[in-house]
């Protein structure tokens, strides 16, 4: 109750600002102290313990902190510097990412996009649990399903090499940010404003309903939706097994028991699949981070 007090109270602005000043970081602490603690153990007392994945990224956060990517390449990234930039035309921050722009939302502060755009990059360096693809050529050619899109930074490293982009994402401070992003590529790029899941209804939309009379053929879907994986693969049934030339990439790490339940879906319909290498903290545990599947 008193969350949704505050939520009704106070802007998004607002609360983005409290929360990256004070909240963010005690909110943060009492929630993973177990953790913390069961990673300072792993440090310390790594030498005493097999030499599993779990125990080594455990150990790697004792060491350097609880993160989303426990895995040497990422302290690669901490002192790379960020330069943030502003379109006055469209009062949008944004970076200079691989030559092309990407925008944030206008109420991000320039630290807000430094760390969001860190994250982002970290999160898709061949090297982390959470890449979608071995390869951005495996997208040559084809039409990608970019379901929660978000800043589309995995659309706009791809949007050369695909046939066209269709982005699903229904929140407000991101329609703006990307449609600045892909403004020199409107006439491939389609933006979606509903959340994908299994019934097409108000704000949401299935994949086989979005599909109906459009190709289902040489697609790429890609899905990283905060939990609601599952729900958007059931809307996609008609499509998963009819479809031809079909690849994807599914977040798995949302969920407890998402990495299992997706692969045993994906293999009825027939998919091979893999997962991405390493393991991804989230939510107060590890997991495998992306599954990627192809028929």
């Amino acid at each position: 109750m008193i969350t949704q007090i505050y939520r009704a109270v106070f802007p998004l602005e607002f609360r983005q600002k409290m929360y990256d000043i004070f909240l963010g970081r005690v909110v943060f602490f009492f929630r993973h102290v177990g953790v913390i603690g069961r990673s300072k153990s792993a440090f310390f007392f790594g030498f005493l313990m097999p030499k599993t994945e779990v125990n080594k990224a455990y150990s790697f956060m004792g060491k350097h902190g609880l993160t989303s990517y426990p895995n040497d390449y990422m302290l690669e990234y901490r002192q790379i510097e960020i330069n943030v930039e502003h379109d006055a035309s469209q009062n949008l921050p944004f970076v200079n990412h691989n030559g092309k722009r990407l925008y944030f939302p206008e109420f991000y502060s320039d630290d807000k996009v430094k760390r969001d755009y860190r994250a982002l990059v970290i999160e898709q360096d061949s090297r982390s649990p959470h890449r979608y693809v071995r390869s951005y050529d495996e997208l040559t050619g084809k039409i990608l399903l970019d379901v929660g899109a978000a800043e589309g930074i995995f659309s706009l490293d791809t949007i050369e090499l695909t046939k066209g982009v269709i982005l699903f994402e229904c929140l407000e401070h991101w329609q703006k940010p990307l449609k600045a992003t892909f403004s020199n590529w409107s006439d491939k790029v389609t933006l979606v404003k509903k959340y994908v899941g299994n019934k097409s209804v108000g704000d949401f939309v299935t994949i086989d309903e979005f599909l109906t009379e459009k190709i289902n053929f040489d697609l790429f879907i890609k899905m990283d939706i905060e939990g609601a994986e599952r729900i958007a693969l059931e809307g996609a049934g008609r499509t998963l097994r009819e479809g031809k030339n079909i690849q994807l990439a599914i977040c798995t790490y949302h969920r407890i028991g998402d990495p299992e339940y997706i692969e045993n879906l994906l293999a009825r319909h027939g998919y091979s699949t893999e997962f991405s290498q390493g393991l991804m903290y989230w939510n107060k545990r590890l997991s495998k981070g992306i599954i990627r599947a192809r028929k």
